[in-house]
């Protein structure tokens, strides 16, 4: 981890502790560790208490993103009371963990994390900002406590991985085909959709980024297939799960408002299947920002526009 954090463990009397974080000004920045379920997991408090709740639900599977919160969210601290939280297996939250990631865990996992959150600060609502794979948390949690959301910000949501993968299949082939890359098409033909293995993954994701020109050399290919072997063995089974999802079919329809925010370069949850799903969409309120010159990693590239985007969007909406 790049940045450390001094947890504070709390020992909880059932799922959930009924005791407060320790909150003692008016402005906020600690980290401590919650019991959920049969794990501790970390959640990560900055900004100001008096501000609205904000939970920022990571991507991956398994992307923690407390460790670099200075880079994501810096400038929504000054304005909300922002809450990271490491997922089950993820970042902080890997010691105790005495089941495997799963996808009814994980929902429950983030239900007990919400209604924590809420009696913890003593608010009525909180806003979810979803990033990724953390918008199927949130969308779940959309449908779970539509009175207890005040709106939902989904970036790069996934929404139907079989078809968004087989799209950039497609594409991706037809240009290599077209530049007589023979190299790129047989790999490509090889890959297996749905994912059988990290290998699927792990080739197609270096033809997105040939794709895009900025090709992986050998050796840089060489550590990311270490890594993500070692991902392979706790995400591959919950990341096979999200097959069955697809929210353009079944999740359109919300109690609350949705924002959504798509790189227009994006060919990892699918830019046109993001159009079709918004076209879709029933909610009191709702909103698509597309961003120019990014693709699906948006906090990592384009951190300030989104904050600054999620921020005037909501003061708002506020009004």
């Amino acid at each position: 981890m790049k940045y450390l954090f001094t947890a504070i463990c709390i020992v909880l009397s059932s799922t959930l502790i009924a005791q407060s974080p320790r909150l003692d000004s008016k402005r906020v920045d600690t980290a401590q560790f919650v019991k959920i379920g049969d794990s501790k997991q970390l959640i990560s408090i900055k900004g100001n208490k008096s501000k609205p709740l904000m939970l920022y639900l990571h991507g991956g599977p398994g992307a923690a993103s407390a460790s670099h919160r200075e880079q994501i969210t810096h400038i929504l601290e000054e304005h909300f009371l922002v809450v990271h939280w490491d997922q089950r297996g993820s970042g902080k939250s890997t010691l105790g963990n005495l089941k495997a990631p799963t996808l009814s865990i994980m929902t429950q996992d983030a239900e007990d994390i919400f209604e924590y959150l809420l009696e913890a600060f003593h608010k009525d609502k909180m806003i979810v900002v979803a990033n990724s794979w953390g918008t199927v948390l949130g969308f779940h949690l959309a449908t779970e406590y539509p009175n207890k959301i005040a709106s939902l910000v989904a970036i790069s949501p996934v929404l139907d991985n079989q078809k968004s993968q087989d799209a950039t299949q497609a594409k991706l082939i037809k240009h290599y085909r077209e530049r007589n890359n023979k190299e790129a098409v047989g790999q490509l033909k090889a890959v297996h959709i749905p994912y059988e293995n990290v290998e699927d993954m792990a080739v197609q994701f270096k033809w997105i980024s040939d794709y895009k020109g900025t090709p992986i050399p050998a050796n840089e290919f060489v550590q990311y297939m270490k890594f993500f072997k070692e991902w392979e063995s706790q995400w591959m089974p919950l990341y096979k799960e999200l097959y069955s999802i697809n929210a353009i079919k079944h999740g359109t329809h919300f109690k609350i408002p949705v924002y959504v925010i798509i790189g227009e370069d994006d060919l990892t949850t699918g830019f046109e299947l993001t159009l079709k799903f918004y076209k879709k969409l029933e909610a009191p309120k709702k909103q698509l920002f597309r961003l120019k010159n990014v693709g699906h990693q948006i906090p990592m590239y384009k951190s300030v526009e989104m904050q600054n985007l999620i921020y005037n969007v909501l003061a708002k909406a506020n009004k």
